[in-house]
């Protein structure tokens, strides 16, 4: 099966212009566009931060208030400017962070840690310790526990950006049909897949091909908008890898 036209001018595009870029860019006097890009910010990374609160040993409903209140402090400007500062990779700065708020915070009362007032943002807590309990065990220190959901969430977010792209070409069929060999390899029978799809067995494996290309694109993207510019995409893979081999 050849590529199809536009599949090939989604892997030429530009990067999207997502996470850490629309962070850096959200210093100014606008209001409204600093929040929507923390808020952004929030609703894809809240749940390795709350799984890292739930294992320090808070109660759910107490991991819920310092999640919701780590960022709705992070939504003041003066924490906002934080990120130029730092200049280090998402994922480190937001660890460090995090337990640093939690340590400002151990004697503060739960009305302030909930924002001060502030609206709180619009998080799925409500799944959160229904996710929370299906941890596994050998994950036993906060870190660790957050490094891997960290992990988890760029690789969610490029599987679900390859799944929109195959749907916007009208090819849910064959998202479906390869999903689960995007990863890795696996014992498969491609000529099975192909009858499935109405290709031949050779062109089911170009498509596979192609397809983990697209996904290892989008996760290239997703990663390199969590590190500064001029650090290896490379090395953040090869790290999030060793975080799942130990």
């Amino acid at each position: 099966m050849n590529a199809d036209n536009g599949q090939e001018s989604t892997e030429r595009g530009q990067f999207p212009h997502t996470r850490w870029s629309l962070v850096i860019g959200a210093q100014g006097n606008d209001e409204k566009k600093r929040r929507e890009a923390m808020s952004e910010l929030c609703e894809i990374y809240w749940y390795p931060l709350y799984a890292y609160v739930r294992r320090r040993g808070l109660s759910p409903a107490d991991a819920e208030d310092a999640t919701q209140g780590f960022f709705c402090e992070l939504l003041a400007k003066d924490r906002v400017q934080l990120f130029s500062e730092e200049k280090g990779k998402l994922r480190a700065y937001l660890l460090t962070a995090i337990k640093r708020y939690l340590g400002d915070q151990a004697k503060a009362n739960r009305a302030a840690k909930r924002g001060g007032g502030q609206e709180l943002l619009s998080l799925d807590m409500g799944a959160a310790e229904d996710r929370y309990a299906y941890e596994p065990p050998e994950f036993d220190t906060p870190e660790k526990l957050f490094e891997v959901r960290w992990a988890l969430t760029l690789l969610d977010r490029a599987f679900s950006r390859v799944k929109q792209e195959y749907a916007r070409l009208e090819k849910a069929d064959v998202y479906d049909a390869l999903k689960g060999l995007l990863a890795g390899d696996r014992d498969v029978s491609f000529r099975e897949i192909g009858e499935n799809l109405g290709i031949t067995e050779g062109a089911a494996r170009i498509t596979l091909f192609r397809m983990r290309k697209l996904y290892r694109r989008y996760l290239e993207e997703e990663i390199a908008e969590t590190i500064p510019e001029g650090e290896s995409v490379n090395d953040e893979i090869d790290y999030l890898n060793q975080v799942f081999a130990t």
